[in-house]
């Protein structure tokens, strides 16, 4: 800057640098406006039509100017649009439907199975047979791989089959099954690798999934197993219901087969 001896004022020597500061200026000013955070955000629109649904009712023009762009690249209207999730959520529901009634005719038909087994059962004459039936109806309408029973008792005769399925009161194996005995309960999903073995024999290494239904008596208890090949065939959290109803009436009828003392 230089002194005008005229007016004793400053003055630039290059005008143009003043021209260029402002253009800066302006510049910056222009960044910082571009980087304004907005006053209204889009979770503050979503929030504001959550709480008033009836926006559009007052406003109906912006149904027909409002537009989405579909899955397929086409544009549909917000109208088009709800009608289109509402019919999707309308078919999802229906199949939901349709997929509790089958189960729900399915154990149906096999609460019918079950108590047609329960019958059978006590016309059975021995244990032998009451094994027999008991294993291929259950292989049959629960799709199994494996069904077993081992009773820690002993048989009540001496004439009585004494099949692998009496394994005595004092077998060490069961405490292995202690859990499950006290606590009367059926059980769903992986069997420890020991219950397996004992349970299954050769067969072990090869079920995947399983339940196991206690049997109890005044003096003696016992283990139901149906195993699987399959490792989504039984989960834990499974209704086995009507297996539990069954160990009941198998317990029933094997009572009198079993020694008491």
């Amino acid at each position: 800057m230089t002194i005008d001896k005229d007016t004793n004022q400053g003055k630039d020597q290059d005008p143009g640098k003043n021209l260029e500061h402002g253009k800066g200026l302006g510049q910056e000013k222009g960044l910082a406006q571009d980087q304004v955070t907005p006053l209204i955000s889009a979770r503050d629109i979503a929030d504001f039509l959550r709480k008033n649904t009836g926006f559009f009712n007052d406003h109906p023009e912006l149904l027909s100017e409002l537009s989405i762009p579909h899955t397929n690249g086409s544009v549909v209207s917000l109208v088009e649009r709800q009608v289109a999730v509402l019919r999707e959520q309308n078919k999802q529901t229906s199949k939901q439907l349709h997929e509790l009634i089958e189960i729900a005719r399915q154990n149906e038909e096999l609460a019918r199975k079950m108590h047609q087994l329960g019958l059978t059962l006590i016309d059975a004459t021995d244990p032998k047979d009451i094994f027999a039936t008991l294993y291929d109806n259950l292989t049959r309408n629960f799709h199994a791989d494996c069904v077993t029973v081992r009773l820690f008792g002993d048989p009540a005769f001496i004439d009585t089959y004494a099949g692998e399925e009496f394994v005595g009161k004092d077998v060490k194996e069961k405490s292995l099954f202690k859990t499950i005995i006290e606590s009367k309960q059926a059980m769903c999903g992986r069997m420890k690798h020991q219950q397996q073995a004992f349970l299954f024999g050769n067969e072990a290494d090869e079920i995947t999934s399983s339940v196991m239904v206690p049997l109890m008596g005044s003096n003696w208890s016992g283990i139901m197993a149906i195993g699987s090949f399959n490792p989504d065939r039984f989960q834990p959290g499974m209704g086995v219901e009507l297996l539990a109803n069954m160990s009941e009436v198998l317990s029933f009828i094997l009572k009198p087969w079993i020694a008491e003392t």
